[in-house]
């Protein structure tokens, strides 16, 4: 089993990243795989509706300027999935 936690935070190594950590220490406790993603502060563009991802079959965004589709490969290749995100 592997658990994917992804992190929205701008920071690297703040209290987000933090709680993902600990969260990674009871799964591995588990034994559970578990793999940290960090989007950060890096682009992350909205669905812009096109539907190509269904209509080519491939799952892919359009869009190849940012994380989206290496985030997909990670997410499908998972079983579970952990969002963090920071609250202001």
């Amino acid at each position: 089993m592997k658990v994917l936690l992804l992190n929205g935070s701008p920071k690297a190594r703040g209290n987000t990243a933090y709680a993902l950590s600990q969260m990674a220490e009871v799964f591995a406790a588990e034994g559970v795989e578990t793999e940290i993603f960090f989007i950060g502060n890096q682009a992350v563009h909205g669905c812009i509706g096109c539907g190509e991802c269904a209509k080519s079959g491939t799952r892919r965004c359009v869009v190849k300027d940012d994380r989206v589709n290496e985030a997909l490969d990670k997410m499908l290749a998972c079983d579970g999935l952990v969002v963090g995100s920071p609250v202001h």
